[in-house]
């Protein structure tokens, strides 16, 4: 027989056995296998099966990754078929949230696996009311970014990322073009690096110790540098930076606790 019949045939079946899985099995007795795979660690009011995919529904992180909690609006998870040829399971995921949206693929062997992602954040003062609180309703802006890190059930061997901002915007000054690179430096420890211009010109490095079996409480630790560069800025920027003199912010606590302090 030949490969092309060979790939016809297996088409036939892999397409019939798709649509099975998705006719007769239940969208909640999937849900039931994914809730113990995650160890409990997601919790959603909705879930629903197609040719799409798994569609879970308002999502919890137990506990939150977010401070203060938020729910994931939707969680989209289909099968990816490539990686079977080569022994490993794959899955395209699709996160969306109401001021930005997560898509990649994970591909496992049992081992190892590689997680790349993609991101596009529409509305930056939602994000950065996570991190600084009412305060973060003063950054506006957009960006994009992309990534990938090779993990094992234990560590971060290795992986980088970088976001970038568009018209963005701190307290009333303007700092563009503005980027956020990722770096495994070792295992289990990237390096976020911190750079932007405009009328503040902003500079950091930042440690991030991640903790595989409790990701909240990831240690983080660096220092932010915020020098302006342009006189009689607008808004609390202004106020803020009245002296003309640069200010420096200690970073310290958790990903989900972060705790700043002026130098």
């Amino acid at each position: 027989m030949s490969k092309r019949y060979l790939f016809t045939v297996f088409s036939i079946l892999l397409v019939t056995y798709l649509a099975g899985v998705i006719l007769y099995m239940p969208s909640d007795r999937l849900g039931a296998w994914l809730q113990g795979h995650t160890q409990g660690r997601l919790t959603w009011q909705t879930t629903s099966l197609g040719w799409e995919g798994l569609r879970l529904g308002m999502v919890r992180v137990i506990p939150p990754i977010f401070t203060p909690d938020r729910e994931i609006e939707q969680i989209l998870l289909r099968p990816l078929i490539l990686p079977l040829f080569l022994g490993k399971l794959g899955v395209r995921y699709q996160v969306g949230m109401d001021f930005a949206k997560l898509d990649g693929t994970v591909t496992w062997n049992g081992q190892k696996g590689r997680l790349e992602w993609q991101a596009r954040m529409d509305d930056s003062s939602k994000l950065a009311a996570l991190m600084l609180g009412p305060m973060g309703n003063e950054v506006k802006g957009k960006g994009d970014g992309s990534g990938w890190f090779n993990v094992t059930r234990t560590e971060i061997e290795e992986g980088e990322g970088e976001i970038q901002w568009r018209g963005l915007s701190a307290f009333g000054a303007k700092i563009e073009p503005f980027t956020l690179n990722t770096t495994v430096k070792e295992k289990n420890v990237l390096e976020i690096k911190l750079a932007g211009k405009g009328e503040i010109a902003v500079s950091g490095k930042l440690t991030l110790n991640v903790m595989m079996a409790n990701l909240d409480s990831s240690a983080i630790r660096g220092e932010v540098l915020i020098q302006p560069i342009k006189s009689n800025l607008p808004g609390l920027a202004g106020q803020f930076l009245a002296k003309g003199q640069p200010v420096r912010f200690i970073v310290s606590g958790s990903v989900t606790n972060l705790q700043w302090r002026v130098q």
